[in-house]
C-alpha cells in the first residue's frame, strides 16, 4: 500500500519538473502535471469548444505520449468493499432509440492529458467528427483534465452514467484500481467503449550498419545470441537508456526489456538518464550516447517524422516486443518477428507477466461504472463507424498520431482489461523477484547509496 501511495505522491510532485521540460520541447504531454485543488463537478464539467478539424491540422504536431509502467512491484491490498453501482442494463429497454435518446444532448469526451499534447490532441480531432456518428448528433467537445488519478475518481464516483461523460486515456491505468488514493475502483468496473491505438511495443536501432556493424542490416536481436559483440560498428553492442526514476522503482516494462535482452544472451548496456522522452532519444541517438529504444507509438510515427528512414535503412525494428503482435506502418512490415517466439515457455511467462498488464491496450475511451450497457453499445458502434470509415477523420487523426487508427471495440477491450487486471494481481511476486535480481546486475551505480 505504502508504494502505490508512494507512486501518486511521486507522480504529483515530478509534475512540476515536467512542466518545466515540457516548456523545454520535452516530449511528455500526458504525464501528471502539477497538482491542483480537486475541483467541483461542475468545473469539472466546464466545456471546451472543440477546434475545426482545419484549425486542428495547423497546431504544432504533437509529440507522442510516453508509455507508462504498471507502478512497480508492491503486492496489493485487500480490496474494501466498494459502494454498490447502479446495475447496467443488459439489453436496451423496450421504446429505446439511440437517436431519440442523445438528440439535444452535449458529450464531453474528457481527456486526462494537458492541453495540446497528443492524446488531448487525437481527442480534439475526434470530437470534431463524432457528431455526425453518434445517433441523433448531440454536441461533441473535448474537456482537458490532466490530473490522471482526480479524472480516473471522478469518472468512477461523480460523473454522470447517462452516456453524456466519456474518459479518453492515455492508457488504462490499471494501477489505479490497487490505490488508496483512487478508493480500488478497478479499470474493469468501467464500462469500455473501445481503443483507438496499437499498444504494442517495438526495439528499434538507429543506424544498424554504423552502430553495430554490416551485418545488422538484415539482423535480428536474437541473431546475436551468444555474442559478446555485434561484430562490427561504432558500438558493437545494443545501447539503451531509461529514466533513473524508472530505475530506482524498477518500472515493469523497463525490466521487461532488460530481461528479454538477458535471455537472449545479447550484448547491450542500459545507461540511466533524468528524462528518456522521445525527444531525448533522438538527441542521443544524433550524439552516439546510443543506439536503440524499445517503445511503441514511435514506429508508427516514423514515416510521418522522419519518413526517409526506414527506406535508407537508418532505422531497423530488431524485434517486436508485444504485448500483442506488431503491425505495419504506412512505410513497411516490421523487419523482425516477435522476440517471445525465441523464448521458452518459463521465459514467456516472466516476460508476459511485467509486459502484458499496463501496455496492453493504448489510447482508450471509457464510461463511468453503472452506464447501462445499451448506451455503452451505442456509443461503441458510433466510434467504431467514425474511426473505421470516415476517411476524412482518419487521415486527419493519423497526421497527429503517427498511425491510422486501429480500433479494438468495446468486447475485446473489456475482456482484455479484466484478463489484464487479474494477472497485474498474480505477477506481483515476479515483478519483484526480477526487480530485486536484475537492479543490481545492470544498474548498480544507478541505485547504490
Amino acid at each position: 500500500m505504502r508504494f502505490w501511495r508512494s507512486r501518486l505522491l511521486m507522480t504529483i510532485i515530478g509534475a512540476g519538473l515536467l512542466a518545466a521540460l515540457a516548456a523545454c520541447g520535452a516530449d511528455d504531454p500526458t504525464a501528471t502535471p502539477q497538482p491542483t485543488p480537486t475541483p467541483t463537478a461542475e468545473a469539472m464539467m466546464e466545456e471546451k469548444p472543440t477546434p475545426t478539424p482545419d484549425a486542428m491540422m495547423e497546431e504544432k504536431e504533437p509529440t507522442p505520449t510516453p508509455d507508462s509502467g504498471s507502478g512497480g512491484p508492491a503486492a496489493p491490498q485487500p480490496t474494501p468493499t466498494p459502494v454498490p453501482a447502479p446495475t447496467a442494463t443488459p439489453t436496451p429497454p423496450p421504446g429505446f432509440n439511440a437517436a431519440d435518446y442523445f438528440r439535444g444532448k452535449t458529450i464531453r469526451l474528457v481527456a486526462n492529458a494537458s492541453p495540446g499534447g497528443g492524446t488531448d490532441t487525437q481527442g480534439r480531432v475526434m470530437a470534431a467528427y463524432m457528431s455526425d456518428h453518434i445517433p441523433g448528433n448531440p454536441r461533441v467537445v473535448l474537456v482537458s483534465q490532466p490530473n490522471k488519478p482526480l479524472e480516473y475518481l471522478f469518472a468512477a464516483t461523480e460523473a454522470p452514467k447517462d452516456g453524456t461523460y466519456i474518459s479518453w486515456n492515455s492508457t488504462p491505468q490499471l494501477d489505479f484500481g490497487f490505490n488508496e488514493g483512487t478508493q480500488f475502483i478497478k479499470r474493469s468496473t468501467f464500462q469500455a467503449i473501445g481503443s483507438t491505438i496499437d499498444a504494442n511495443r517495438s526495439w528499434m536501432t538507429y543506424d544498424p550498419v554504423g552502430n553495430l556493424g554490416a551485418s545488422a542490416a538484415n539482423s535480428c536481436l536474437w541473431d546475436y545470441s551468444g555474442q559478446s559483440s555485434t561484430g562490427g560498428g561504432t558500438h558493437g553492442e545494443f545501447l539503451l537508456a531509461d529514466e533513473l526514476s524508472d530505475i530506482a522503482e524498477g518500472n515493469p516494462t523497463m525490466l521487461a526489456s532488460v530481461y528479454a535482452a538477458e535471455q537472449l544472451d545479447v550484448p547491450f548496456r542500459y545507461f540511466g538518464f533524468d528524462t528518456v522522452d522521445t525527444n531525448a532519444v533522438y538527441l542521443m541517438w544524433a550524439r552516439g550516447d546510443i543506439n536503440s529504444t524499445v517503445r511503441s507509438s514511435l514506429w508508427y510515427r516514423f514515416p510521418v517524422s522522419n519518413p526517409d528512414w526506414i527506406p535508407n535503412g537508418l532505422l531497423r525494428v530488431m524485434a517486436s516486443m508485444g504485448p500483442g503482435q506488431l503491425k505495419a506502418n504506412l512505410q513497411a512490415e516490421p523487419h523482425c518477428s516477435d522476440l517471445r517466439e525465441f523464448l521458452n515457455d518459463d521465459q514467456k511467462f516472466i516476460y508476459n507477466s511485467m509486459l502484458g498488464p499496463t501496455n496492453y491496450a493504448l489510447k482508450s475511451l471509457w464510461l463511468p461504472p453503472g452506464t447501462p450497457d445499451h448506451i455503452a453499445d451505442a456509443l461503441s458502434a458510433a466510434f467504431e463507424e467514425a474511426l473505421t470509415t470516415n476517411e476524412d477523420l482518419i487521415q486527419r487523426y493519423a497526421g497527429v498520431a503517427g498511425e491510422s487508427p486501429n480500433w479494438t471495440g468495446r468486447a475485446a477491450l473489456g475482456a482484455a482489461t479484466k484478463e489484464n487486471e487479474d494477472l497485474l494481481v498474480s505477477s506481483q511476486a515476479i515483478i519483484e523477484e526480477q526487480k530485486n535480481r536484475l537492479l543490481p546486475k545492470y544498474f548498480a551505480e544507478y541505485i547504490s547509496g
